[in-house]
């Protein structure tokens, strides 16, 4: 976990993001990863975003289902970040102090793409915002599972669950996440490891375990 005010003082675990649009395959890559670090005797914990804590698990049900005009943009963007803050400091933090490998699904790159490129939330309020109140802190390394939006929402469309408020917002916003994305594995190409997500589950796990070993 990179925390660039305090110069990294959590280093004796590691927060490790998963990031990409929708059915990309992140909870899948996340089991192979967790059981491939567990084989190998170090300390993993998982969790997601929204959510991570029982009151974030809670919220995270009106964040991801529902009608997709729910919320205004400024002020789910508000509630991501009043979610992260909690989970860094009930979750993440204490983890990271004992040792653990943090296997994160979604961290603050989705809220740069989701809330900021693809709803239109000025870069300096997100900024701020994480500055001020999520302690500033990156992952690690972060892994942005690259598919084609079309190919994603068609995966998810495929799946029985309630989770489909963001589905709702069209290919046209899901691409704006994806060029998102793209945009931000180029700024920062030495944190966020661009795959392709379209080659099989093996090949993308592989790839992962290797980036992975090279930072622990």
């Amino acid at each position: 976990m990179r925390i660039n005010s305090l110069n990294n003082k959590y280093n004796e675990g590691k927060l490790i993001s998963f990031e990409g649009g929708e059915g990309v395959g992140k909870s899948t890559q996340i089991k192979l990863l967790k059981s491939y670090l567990l084989e190998n005797n170090f300390k993993v914990l998982t969790t997601r975003e929204p959510g991570g804590t029982e009151e974030g698990e809670i919220i995270r049900k009106f964040l991801v289902s529902g009608a997709k005009n729910t919320f205004d943009p400024l002020s789910e963007l508000l509630i991501f970040n009043a979610l992260r803050r909690e989970h860094i400091n009930k979750v993440i933090n204490p983890s990271i102090k004992k040792g653990k490998i943090v296997l994160c699904d979604r961290f603050i790159d989705s809220t740069f793409v989701y809330q900021g490129i693809g709803k239109g939330i000025n870069k300096k309020v997100l900024l701020n915002l994480h500055k001020k109140f999520c302690y500033d802190i990156y992952p690690d390394i972060t892994f942005f599972l690259n598919l084609d939006p079309k190919i994603g929402l068609d995966r998810t469309n495929r799946r029985k669950n309630n989770e489909t408020r963001f589905e709702r917002l069209g290919l046209s916003y899901h691409k704006k996440v994806f060029n998102g994305y793209l945009k931000l594995s180029k700024k920062f190409e030495k944190r966020i490891i661009n795959i392709n997500a379209q080659q099989s589950i093996k090949e993308i796990s592989e790839k992962i375990i290797k980036h992975v070993m090279s930072i622990l």
